[in-house]
């Protein structure tokens, strides 16, 4: 009998999951990148967070001492669900934006900044962009040209500030972060195992691991 995929790319899946899910953390904790990421975050730079879902890791980030957190998923019921949740008065710098990134981010991010009242007036960029498991969702649904993929990697350059960093840990080591750009591309730093929690595994289980990537925006 033919096994039905999960279709980790629909929107739809995702609208119908976060209305019966409250919280589910991808692939790694918080506490378990901190010490591989930390070279590259400023407590001082906002970090943009996306495909963030209902994971709680934008406090873990705000409780280290990185309290400017932007949070962006496509499911409208998810960033609300986040927005109900999120103690304003403990993380007053850490917010949720309703955003398809494979769609031009930043013009969303001003769109989503003017319906709130907040200033706009600057160019979205930022120093560091995170993801967990965002890519493989897209990979779900790509083409064998990774035409989906490519558009990520360049939707994600367009918000990354030169010499900016995308951090993204996923299920595989052997992602392609490839943009289309001419100007940029994306210089790989590292790519670590991480090894997963199997507390609850049965005994003689295989070591499962997932892959922390990070690239680099600089010129071609």
């Amino acid at each position: 009998m033919a096994v039905k995929a999960v279709p980790f790319h629909s929107k739809e899946y995702w609208e119908s999951r976060f209305d019966k899910e409250n919280h589910f953390e991808w692939l790694s904790t918080w506490s378990t990148l901190h010490s591989h990421v930390k070279p590259y975050l400023d407590p001082n730079e906002p970090i943009l967070h996306l495909g963030c879902g209902n994971s709680t890791l934008a406090f873990e980030v705000a409780d280290s001492g990185y309290p400017y957190v932007i949070n962006v998923d496509y499911a409208q019921n998810v960033i609300q669900h986040m927005q109900s949740i999120t103690d304003t008065d403990r993380y007053p710098h850490v917010s949720w934006r309703a955003a398809d990134c494979l769609k031009p981010i930043g013009e969303q991010l001003l769109d989503n900044k003017k319906d709130q009242q907040e200033d706009s007036d600057s160019v979205v960029e930022y120093s560091v962009v995170m993801d967990k498991s965002l890519v493989d969702c897209i990979a779900c649904g790509d083409t064998d040209n990774l035409a989906q993929q490519k558009k990520l990697a360049d939707n994600i350059m367009s918000v990354t500030r030169p010499n900016g960093v995308w951090i993204s840990v996923s299920f595989s080591g052997e992602r392609k972060y490839i943009a289309q750009q001419s100007k940029w591309i994306w210089r790989r730093e590292i790519t670590v195992p991480i090894k997963a929690d199997q507390s609850h595994d049965k005994p003689g289980a295989p070591e499962i691991f997932y892959w922390l990537s990070v690239h680099r925006k600089v010129p071609s």
